[in-house]
């Protein structure tokens, strides 16, 4: 790592990156439930990052350990950005219930089916989270009027939110395809 550091030297960061590769990408898949392309492209963050921060390296001491805690929050900052992303897409893009028409084409019945099944979901919240969810995403509401209205603090409201929209797309995340497709 050091000459990679003194010399900026990209035949000595092909050898890290050739060493560490496989042992990562194996690490990533367990931390990414086995799906290669997440893991391949986590991997591939730790590797860029490394190699922009490379005028440090010769001040680490121990590779492994650097390279496999760089990984894991990468995985973890990976996971999060992700989850986050695709659930709030799916909650933004679940369709009005506004059908007038008898006349419904196969997409109004997927888009019935999906408004059910996500009716479905907000009731299996706990009734503060479902309270919380209901103010802030469907009457638009900004989480100090949440909170204000609920008498608890704004950080809650963010812990109710992240709560229910975890719950939420473990319930919808398979129709997260119906939803984007």
């Amino acid at each position: 790592m050091k000459e990679i550091a003194e010399s900026d030297c990209p035949d000595s960061f092909r050898l890290l990156y050739n060493h560490y590769y496989t042992k990562l990408f194996r690490q990533a898949l367990y931390y990414l439930n086995n799906n290669p392309d997440y893991a391949q492209e986590v991997v591939a963050d730790v590797f860029v990052a490394l190699w922009q921060s490379r005028k440090i390296l010769d001040t680490i001491t121990d590779p492994d350990a650097y390279l496999f805690i760089a990984l894991k929050h990468a995985a973890a900052r990976y996971v999060e950005k992700n989850y986050r992303k695709k659930t709030e897409l799916l909650i933004e893009n679940l369709p009005d219930n506004n059908y007038s028409s008898s006349d419904e084409t196969d997409f109004d019945i997927l888009d019935i089916e999906l408004q059910t099944k996500y009716k479905q979901a907000l009731e299996k919240l706990p009734p503060r989270c479902a309270e919380v969810f209901r103010l802030v995403r469907e009457e638009r509401k900004k989480y100090s009027e949440v909170a204000e209205m609920l008498g608890i603090s704004p950080k809650t409201v963010d812990n109710q939110m992240n709560k229910a929209v975890k719950l939420l797309y473990e319930e919808l995340k398979e129709n997260l395809f119906i939803v984007f497709f």
